[in-house]
């Protein structure tokens, strides 16, 4: 299902680049040409007329309609219309920017961030943002991070949700195990989780994780920031070898049990002790046991991955002055409205939000302290497709980890040549 998954990602990403390069770009600032969704630029006295791309559907459409239709309410200078793609959202997307119908802003996941920019289909920020009350330095900087592409911010983050460790405290305390804490090291959850494994009963899950995570955990990356490939440093190569060790250490559950009964399913039901998940995850309202919170265990460095959405604003726009106004007004009233926000300012409105993370706020702060996403490339389906079949596979098979580097190395090569 897995390989599946991903050869479906490559096929759009492969759909995605013709369809983007095949509406080509005017000279000068315009890039993509025209739109007949972006803002109008309105006579004098009228609003400007703006739309939201947004994947919301069902309930957290209403609740975000709600939200646009307070903020319209209140300005005097933009309208803003929401358009719901909650289907194939990106391929719809990608097929209107295309046909020349973009919508002035677009809901993106961190990793068609920095290939959106490279195509012209999203505008940078930093000069409309420096005319509002933009912020930089009330945002978390791993998430900010993400929105950030050669050297220019691109889209503002509305929710970034860190990973931490949920554990199952009633199954430790009928063990008798002490309790995970924040100085666990990937050694401590080997050997704990081995007290806590026993038929039909797993000690941790980590199969949800993104594998950059145990290279960030010793200092080391697949890509640095500038986009040169570092997965054989030294440091990468002591996070892998981690990896490894905890898939083969025997405290996991075979990972075709875990995606067929999903990795979420298993911790809420009492099947695994542990699970590395994002901060804004149900189990307090779902699990049958009391839940418990820590930091994701660490390596020689404490960091931890962090789920993060953004909003961009089409490079089209008519308007990116009060568009800019739009995005920022935007932006905020969902920080106040999803969990995790990712402003420092906007950060315990969690408590409001979700009561039931209350005991659990001073440990998101921290693991937002030192979040991050990836070093996004342009090509990031496309890559993260050659890590699971040329890295991941194979570790979890036992394979020698150098040789799985070198081959998906040389893969990784081949993709940004292109």
């Amino acid at each position: 299902m897995k390989q599946r998954r991903i050869t479906i990602l490559l096929l759009v990403l492969a759909m995605v680049t013709m369809l983007i390069s095949a509406c080509g770009t005017s000279t000068g600032e315009q890039g993509v040409s025209g739109s007949a969704g972006a803002a109008e630029s309105g006579q004098p006295g009228e609003k400007v007329k703006l739309k939201v791309a947004t994947w919301a559907g069902a309930s957290e459409l209403k609740e975000f309609e709600e939200l646009i239709a307070q903020l319209n309410e209140a300005s005097s200078e933009y309208t803003i219309e929401v358009q719901s793609i909650p289907a194939d959202y990106y391929q719809k997307l990608q097929a209107m920017i295309a046909g020349k119908q973009a919508p002035d802003f677009m809901w993106l996941s961190q990793e068609y961030v920095a290939q959106y920019a490279k195509l012209g289909a999203i505008k940078p920020l930093d000069e409309e943002l420096a005319k509002t009350d933009f912020n930089r330095d009330d945002y978390f900087q791993g998430a900010l991070d993400v929105g950030v592409n050669q050297g220019q911010i691109y889209a503002l983050p509305w929710i970034s949700q860190p990973y931490v460790l949920y554990y199952n405290q009633d199954m430790y305390e009928e063990a008798g195990i002490e309790l995970p804490n924040e100085n666990w090291t990937w050694d401590d959850f080997i050997d704990t989780g081995k007290k806590l494994t026993k038929d039909g009963q797993w000690g941790g899950l980590i199969y949800n994780m993104p594998l950059p995570m145990f290279l960030w955990s010793y200092g080391g990356d697949v890509f640095d920031k500038e986009g040169n490939i570092t997965l054989n440093s030294a440091e990468a190569m002591q996070g892998l070898e981690m990896y490894q060790k905890i898939a083969k250490s025997g405290v996991l559950p075979e990972r075709a049990q875990a995606d067929s009964m999903g990795g979420a399913d298993m911790f809420k039901t009492g099947k695994v002790a542990m699970f590395v998940g994002g901060a804004g995850d149900d189990f307090e309202k779902t699990a049958t046991f009391n839940v418990g919170m820590t930091l994701a265990p660490k390596g020689t460095e404490q960091v931890t991955f962090s789920w993060i959405g953004v909003t961009a604003m089409s490079k089209t726009t008519k308007n990116p002055e009060v568009a800019a106004k739009a995005l920022q007004d935007m932006t905020k009233a969902m920080h106040n409205w999803k969990v995790v926000a990712p402003t420092k300012s906007s950060f315990d409105a969690i408590s409001t939000i979700r009561p039931d993370k209350d005991y659990a706020v001073d440990t998101i702060r921290k693991a937002s302290e030192f979040a991050r996403g990836f070093n996004n490339q342009p090509q990031q389906a496309e890559i993260d497709g050659v890590i699971w079949e040329k890295l991941i596979q194979p570790l979890e098979k036992g394979e020698d980890v150098g040789q799985a580097v070198d081959a998906t190395i040389a893969r990784l090569h081949d993709i940004i040549k292109k």
